[in-house]
């Protein structure tokens, strides 16, 4: 009766023990983005600034670039503007590209998840405009995550 008892202790420890392990938690090795919020601000020489805040999943955690790589960009952002009612890609000088820092993950799991936040300088095309932005973040082997789109914003009027 004893042994018995003993398996029956020894039974529910082990059972305790593997129901309490979690599972970690594993992803797609292309980055899954998600849209959190974009935030205007208005900077001490006058002009709105932005703020993008997006989630992020990779199954891989090979997000951000190297800081002794200058030309490398992991966030990809594209400006609509509205033009007599309809949006359209506004045409930029430049591309919206940012950097992310190198991130590593911990621990044995290869999986990151996170956010990444975005200053946002923009010069306004249009006083009293809305816009919004198409986002993409590419991790390090080039995956391209999904594209998305922002909150509209109101520009301010000049």
């Amino acid at each position: 009766m004893k042994k018995f008892i003993s398996f029956l202790l020894a039974l529910s420890i082990g059972m305790f023990s593997l129901s309490s392990c979690s599972d970690e938690e594993t992803y797609p090795v292309t980055p899954v983005i998600a849209f959190k919020s974009l935030e205007k601000y208005q900077s001490l020489s006058g002009l709105d600034s932005l703020v993008l805040t997006f989630s992020f999943t990779d199954g891989d955690g090979d997000i951000g670039s190297a800081a002794s790589d200058t030309f490398g960009r992991d966030v990809y952002a594209r400006l609509f503007e509205r033009n007599n009612g309809v949006f359209e890609e506004a045409p930029l000088s430049a591309p919206l590209e940012y950097r992310v820092p190198y991130l590593e993950p911990r621990g044995n799991n290869s999986s990151l998840k996170g956010d990444i936040r975005i200053n946002i300088d923009y010069n306004i095309l249009r006083p009293n405009d809305t816009i919004y932005y198409k986002v993409a973040l590419e991790d390090r082997a080039g995956n391209r995550s999904n594209e998305i789109s922002t909150a509209t914003i109101v520009t301010r009027i000049q």
